[in-house]
């Protein structure tokens, strides 16, 4: 069986950024590039709302991101990417949360993946999505990063790394799929399953009002990991929720996405654990519909 491998970094200060990503990536030392390498770095922009809020990606993050990818690897073809959603345009969260000084300082591209080229795929073991819009900057991506939040979920306890990958799908209404929010989160990780992803804990998010409108929580962490279903189940155990009662991380462990069976190295558990406030998911969501989900 195989064991996934978790890195935790702990920050000092916003300056000790760079520090942190550049000690992940070379801890996990498996991540093979070179000059000639495209990459794509996938953040939460689920809202028009600071990282201070615990809302949305820091924009430092995804900039030490990038900066290790070109020092460490000579990577230059590197582009954040994000779609639009019922409450964001992508277009306007990359200017209005500062990423566009990625493209003028750091010669990043910023894709909307609502208006880039896609193909239409096939997917007839998915339980929900079984046909995908599948954008070419993903497919052809030698590396796909996920920097997602942690963040409590009003629909589905938590959000974290197997919950970003949502927003991979180019359609804009995905609040269609929240009947079965659990196994559309699992069929788009099927499709669109990162190679690293590098969490973003500086300030997480609780409270029944997650993932938009909850309470920061301070946590000075970021995560560094190859399986975003360890990453998921680990950060439920930090939450003080219990993984087991969380029907996307056993779906996506059972379907093959990633495992439950890790370990983790920079620091213990027990010192990262902190009991976030939460609910059980509610009976009416955030888009009128009744459901039991």
């Amino acid at each position: 069986m195989d064991i996934a491998r978790i890195l935790v970094g702990k920050l000092e200060d916003y300056g000790s950024i760079q520090a942190c990503v550049d000690k992940g990536f070379d801890s996990l030392n498996d991540v093979k590039l070179d000059s000639g390498s495209s990459v794509v770095i996938k953040p939460n922009l689920c809202a028009i709302k600071s990282p201070e809020t615990g809302t949305t990606t820091d924009v430092r993050v995804i900039e030490a991101i990038v900066a290790c990818l070109k020092s460490t690897f000579g990577v230059e073809d590197i582009s954040v990417i994000e779609s639009d959603g019922t409450q964001v345009l992508a277009d306007l969260a990359f200017r209005l949360l500062g990423y566009e000084k990625l493209t003028t300082q750091r010669n990043v591209q910023l894709v909307n993946l609502s208006k880039a080229p896609f193909s239409t795929k096939e997917f007839p073991n998915n339980r929900v999505l079984k046909r995908v819009k599948v954008p070419k900057i993903i497919e052809e991506a030698d590396l796909f990063i996920s920097v997602p939040k942690i963040k409590t979920h009003s629909d589905c306890f938590m959000s974290c790394a197997l919950k970003n990958q949502y927003g991979c799908n180019p359609y804009w209404h995905k609040s269609i799929y929240h009947k079965h929010l659990h196994e559309s989160i699992v069929d788009l990780n099927l499709v669109f399953r990162p190679d690293f992803t590098v969490v973003d804990g500086i300030i997480a998010m609780e409270g029944c009002k997650g993932p938009t409108d909850g309470i920061p929580v301070k946590m000075n962490t970021l995560l560094f990991g190859r399986d975003p279903v360890a990453i998921d189940h680990l950060v439920a155990r930090i939450m003080g929720i219990n993984p087991g009662h969380l029907d996307y991380i056993k779906a996506a462990e059972k379907r093959g996405v990633g495992t439950t069976h890790y370990v983790v190295e920079g620091a213990t558990i027990q010192s990262l654990n902190r009991k976030f406030k939460n609910q059980p998911p509610r009976l009416r969501n955030l888009y009128g519909l009744f459901s039991l989900e």
